[in-house]
């Protein structure tokens, strides 16, 4: 009859933390590498005298402070994706009652695409997708 050893001469503790162990490294890893990408400066282009970046930050911020000029925007906030060579922005937000989706979506993706395009010079911009996540109600009118 077998002992509590097993076909590997290791008790189940043993087995287990042979096994666990490693896993637990390779998330790590995984999680640090995934952390590291993420942050990754944006190239916006190359000149004679280097290349520039802009970090993802810098371009929510300007999506933000553009989504914080329409009052019909309650909460806003972006995801910035860089796929080949083009940056894509997308773009999820709360709107508040009684607007008009197709309006402020397509004036909304005007303004982010001109301040990103024009104001700052990136041309390699993609698509700017708007995300609608839901709807802020009135405040009540006070009594």
């Amino acid at each position: 009859m077998e002992s509590t050893l097993d076909k590997f001469g290791a008790e189940p503790l043993q087995l287990t933390l042979m096994v666990l162990i490693p896993l637990a490294i390779i998330f790590v890893v995984l999680v640090v590498l995934f952390l590291k990408l993420g942050k990754k400066n944006l190239l916006v282009f190359n000149n004679q005298d280097g290349k520039v970046e802009i970090s993802r930050n810098a371009i929510q911020e300007i999506v933000q402070r553009t989504c914080e000029q329409f009052v019909e925007v309650g909460k806003a906030r972006s995801d910035i994706r860089k796929i080949k060579s083009l940056i894509h922005i997308k773009v999820r937000l709360k709107l508040r009652v009684k607007t008009r989706l197709q309006d402020i979506s397509n004036e909304l993706q005007r303004k982010i695409t001109h301040a990103i395009r024009h104001d700052l010079g990136i041309e390699n911009l993609g698509e700017v997708n708007v995300i609608v996540e839901g709807f802020l109600a009135e405040p009540r009118p006070k009594a």
